[in-house]
């Protein structure tokens, strides 16, 4: 991999709904926002990493345990597994939030976990890189099925230069909640089609 590898083929989009990376099991598709990307390489940045609990109610809600790799009590069985880490997407020229509770995602980030999880701290400010390799599927016995994304270590890279967390990122202000302030501020009254 060549360093300027993360800057070639870059994009860039000033929708705040584009922060967001997410794998859609039934279509083994990535999406950034809410466009396809074909996502081959990934660098985390091991600093940010949340895990915890998240459910649908209306809107995502999530629970952070205290420390990184911490678990959650789920109150109810409407509450899931989550987990939360900004991400820089090869061919992409910000930092996404990759935050799920899909069990799919769930497992794909606990697998990658170990490969860096003990390096992360000898090895820093290098951040940990991926390579995409595909999803796989898995049938269970109730007839569903899901996909896990598959990744493999490559090794740690420097930071690139445009891998900025926002500010907004250290605030205790739900995501949600900012990327919806954020959408009506930009609204305006010429917007609305009708």
């Amino acid at each position: 991999m060549s360093e300027d590898f993360f800057t070639e083929e870059a994009s860039s989009s000033d929708n705040p709904q584009d922060l967001f990376l997410k794998h859609l099991a039934k279509e083994k598709a990535w999406y950034i926002g809410e466009d396809v990307v074909d996502l081959s390489y990934i660098i985390l940045d091991p600093e940010t990493i949340k895990t915890g609990i998240g459910r649908y109610a209306g809107g995502y809600e999530f629970e952070w345990a205290e420390h990184k790799g911490g678990k959650r009590v789920k109150p109810d069985e409407t509450w899931k597994d989550a987990f939360s880490v900004w991400v820089f997407v090869h061919g992409h020229d910000k930092p996404v939030l990759w935050e799920r509770m899909s069990w799919g995602e769930v497992k794909a980030f606990r697998d990658m976990c170990p490969s860096f999880w003990h390096g992360a701290n000898k090895e820093a400010p290098a951040l940990p890189v991926f390579k995409y390799s595909g999803s796989k599927t898995i049938k269970f016995e109730s007839g569903f099925s899901s996909a896990i994304p598959e990744f493999e270590f490559q090794g740690y890279k420097p930071r690139p230069e445009g891998f900025v967390i926002p500010e907004w990122a250290n605030m205790d202000v739900p995501v949600a909640a900012e990327i919806e302030q954020e959408a009506k501020a930009e609204l305006k009254q010429d917007d609305i089609p009708f």
